[in-house]
């Protein structure tokens, strides 16, 4: 049995994902297989995930993870939605032959015209200017001789969360009299 569908904006792993695969993959014109191959090297990071990088291989793989989703303002009710301002803190971790390359890239990316349109349009929020230090790892996936280097980054988002809920909020909550036990 499914659930409710709530209609919804914000950072979510869904989101993320597209705001970063667009950053690093994403020309214009761009057809909608390509796109679609191109969300298979951005996927969030899982202990059970296997080692992508195949030998010989020239790939470069992005994973990330949302660390922590933060609500700062009580939530509102605007135009028949909820809404309320949040940050998240996101780290990404890159693995494969352009790894290295690829989050010294993500230092200088804040200033590309782009980048913050990305974040804007599938995260409805803004990063802030700084990003982590660069955090070389070596992932084990699975035990001896099968393990890769890997570079890790985090930054922050600061979005404006938007559902949709097709129910109407309380307008007044009252206690009856006398005790509870």
């Amino acid at each position: 049995m499914t659930g409710q569908v709530i209609k919804y904006e914000g950072v979510n792993f869904n989101n993320v994902r597209g705001a970063l695969c667009a950053t690093y993959f994403m020309y214009e014109n761009m057809p909608q297989e390509e796109w679609e191959k191109a969300l298979e090297y951005v996927v969030p990071m899982q202990h059970n995930f296997e080692n992508p990088i195949k030998p010989g291989s020239q790939d470069t793989w992005i994973q990330f993870w949302i660390d922590e989703d933060e609500r700062h303002t009580q939530d509102y009710n605007s135009a028949n939605r909820n809404e309320t301002n949040k940050t998240a803190r996101v780290t990404v971790r890159f693995l494969g032959v352009q790894a290295e390359g690829w989050a010294k890239a993500f230092h200088h990316l804040i200033k590309r015209k782009s980048v913050p349109q990305y974040f804007y349009e599938y995260c409805n929020g803004t990063m802030f200017d700084y990003i982590s230090p660069i955090v070389p790892i070596n992932v084990d996936y699975f035990g001896v001789g099968n393990t890769t280097i890997a570079f890790d980054i985090s930054f922050t988002i600061a979005y404006l969360e938007y559902m949709e809920f097709d129910w109407e909020p309380l307008e007044f909550i009252s206690s009856g009299t006398g005790k509870i036990n």
